[in-house]
C-alpha cells in the first residue's frame, strides 16, 4: 500500500465563551486536519487542535508531503524517524514541528486499523470499547457560581470525576473553589486539580498539603516542566498523586521524572508527544515503573490508547475541545465514559459540510 496524496485543511471553531487556565485564555479553537489518501482506497485522518497559528501548522504539515507520497503508511517507525530527521535543526525537532508529525502518525495508524478491519483500540491490543473519562474544564476565569454550574451540568451527564484549574489566584481562593465543587458535587466524586506549572516549589508544597486535606485525586503540573528536582521535592512531600507529561515532546522525557520518583500519573499529549506511536511508548515506559497512564486531551483518539494500555486510567474529556461538531462520525460520551466506534480505524471522519463552513481561507 502507498500514500498517494496528502490533504490539509485549517478549520476555525468559535467558542461560546472565553475559556482559560492559569496561563492563557481564548475565544476560538482551531483544528488542522491532515488526511492521507492511499492506493487501497483508504483515507487516514489526523488533526491538530490548537489555540494559535493554524495557518502555519497547516503549511508545515504540507512540508512533509514529499516524504509521505509513495510511502507505506504501515511504516510508522520509519516515517517517524524521517520526519524527525527533517526537523532536527530547522525549525527544531521539539515544539512547533512535532504537531504535524504527530497528526500524520495518527492518520497512518487510522489507515493501519482500517486495513486490518478492526477499531484502533483492538489493533493496539485493547479489549474494552468503553473507557472511563473525567470531565476537564478551562474554568480559571469562572466565578464560583459559574464554576459550580458548569461542573454540575457534566455531573448530570453521568461524570463522576472532574478536573478544575488552580494557580491563577491565591491559594485560599483556589481552596474555596475546590470546597465549592465538593459541596455541590458530593463526597463520592473524584476532584482533580491542574496548576499548569503556576507555582514555585515552596508554593506547590504548601498547596499540595492543603489540597490533600480535601481529598483531591491528583495535583497536575504543580511546577515547571523543566524542574525535575522541584518535582521530586514536591512529590516527596505529597500524600496525593502528582501528575505530569502533557508538555513533553519526546517519550524519553518522562524517564527523568520516573527516575526521580516524581510522578504518579503520566499524561502525554497525543499531538505534542508523537501521535499513537509516541503515546504507546509512554504508556509502556510508565507501566514498567508502576505509573498510571491518563493522556492529555484529544479523547477521540487517546481513548483508544487508554483501552489498550494495562495501566490506562482515564481519558480526558474537555467539552470545549470536543471535535464532534466537525465530525461525521466519532466516539460518543455516555455516563462519564467514552464509547469508542465499532468501525475500523479510529472512527473519526470530518463532515464535508462542517469542513466548508469552518475552513480558514488560504
Amino acid at each position: 500500500m502507498e500514500i498517494t496524496d496528502v490533504r490539509v485543511d485549517a478549520l476555525r471553531a468559535p467558542l461560546e465563551s472565553e475559556l482559560g487556565d492559569a496561563r492563557a485564555s481564548v475565544t476560538e479553537r482551531y483544528w488542522v486536519v491532515v488526511e492521507l489518501d492511499t492506493d487501497a482506497g483508504l483515507t487516514g485522518t489526523g488533526w491538530i487542535s490548537t489555540w494559535r497559528v493554524p495557518d502555519l501548522l497547516a503549511r508545515y504539515a504540507r512540508e512533509f508531503s514529499d516524504l509521505l507520497v509513495g510511502a507505506d503508511p504501515f511504516a510508522t517507525e520509519e516515517l517517524r524517524a524521517a520526519m524527525r530527521e527533517r526537523t532536527l535543526y530547522y525549525p527544531g525537532e521539539l515544539g512547533f514541528s512535532a504537531h504535524p508529525r504527530s497528526a500524520i502518525d495518527v492518520a497512518c495508524w487510522d489507515v493501519k486499523a482500517q486495513r486490518a478491519g478492526v477499531p484502533l483500540y483492538r489493533l493496539l491490543g485493547g479489549e474494552d470499547r468503553e473507557v472511563p473519562a473525567y470531565c476537564s474544564r478551562l474554568d480559571a476565569g469562572d466565578d464560583l457560581e459559574t464554576l459550580v454550574e458548569r461542573h454540575a451540568e457534566q455531573a448530570d451527564r453521568g461524570f463522576t470525576a472532574f478536573k478544575t484549574k488552580v494557580g491563577a489566584r491565591s491559594l485560599e481562593a483556589d481552596l474555596d473553589r475546590v470546597d465549592a465543587l465538593r459541596e455541590a458535587l458530593g463526597p463520592d466524586v473524584e476532584i482533580l486539580v491542574d496548576a499548569n506549572q503556576a507555582w514555585t516549589v515552596a508554593e506547590a508544597r504548601r498547596a499540595v498539603a492543603a489540597l490533600a486535606e480535601r481529598d483531591v485525586g491528583w495535583v497536575e503540573e504543580p511546577v515547571s516542566e523543566f524542574d525535575v528536582d522541584g518535582y521530586r521535592r514536591v512529590a516527596a512531600a505529597a500524600t496525593v498523586p502528582v501528575a505530569s507529561g502533557e508538555m513533553f515532546y519526546r517519550p524519553e522525557r518522562l524517564r527523568y521524572l520516573l527516575d526521580a520518583d516524581a510522578v504518579d500519573v503520566a499524561q502525554p499529549d497525543l499531538i505534542r508527544g508523537g501521535g499513537v506511536t509516541g503515546l504507546r511508548a509512554v504508556a509502556s515506559l510508565a507501566e514498567s515503573r508502576g505509573v498510571a497512564f491518563a493522556p492529555h486531551v484529544n479523547y477521540a483518539v487517546s481513548a483508544h490508547l487508554v483501552s489498550a494500555a494495562p495501566n490506562g486510567l482515564y481519558a480526558e474529556y474537555i467539552p470545549e475541545y470536543d471535535a464532534s461538531p466537525l465530525l461525521a462520525s466519532g466516539p460518543t460520551v455516555r455516563d462519564g465514559r467514552v464509547v469508542l466506534p465499532a468501525e475500523p480505524g479510529h472512527g473519526c471522519r470530518i463532515d464535508p459540510d462542517a469542513r466548508e463552513a469552518h475552513r480558514i481561507d488560504g
